[in-house]
């Protein structure tokens, strides 16, 4: 839904709500799964329920700064809240990578 001064911050947030929302199911995410694994289904299911129509919309800073937020608490769920954020990211070998993914996919 865009408002009437052309913002879509609600529809991404609700986008963010409802990925979160399965990445808490514990049907998915089990611990028998091994991480390289679970990165996977973060990568290619949670992330599509949280970009799709994303192409479309125009990101102001604050939406980017959602989406950053949300990618971080993504990768925090499976690691120790009390790190800093780049710990987080040397931890499972992986970079900041969802604004990227949403720029790569609008030039496509």
């Amino acid at each position: 839904m865009i408002t009437n001064n052309a913002r879509c911050s609600c529809k991404i947030k609700w986008r963010i709500a409802t990925a979160k929302a399965a990445l808490t199911k514990k049907t998915l995410f089990t611990s028998k799964l091994d991480f390289n694994s679970r990165k996977k289904l973060v990568k290619q299911y949670i992330w599509n329920i949280t970009l799709y129509g994303a192409t479309t919309r125009t990101l102001q800073k604050i939406n980017q700064k959602y989406l950053r937020s949300f990618e971080m608490w993504c990768w925090r769920t499976k690691i120790s809240w009390s790190v800093k954020n780049e710990e987080v990211l040397h931890r499972i070998k992986q970079e900041r990578n969802i604004l990227h993914t949403i720029k790569r996919n609008k030039l496509t």
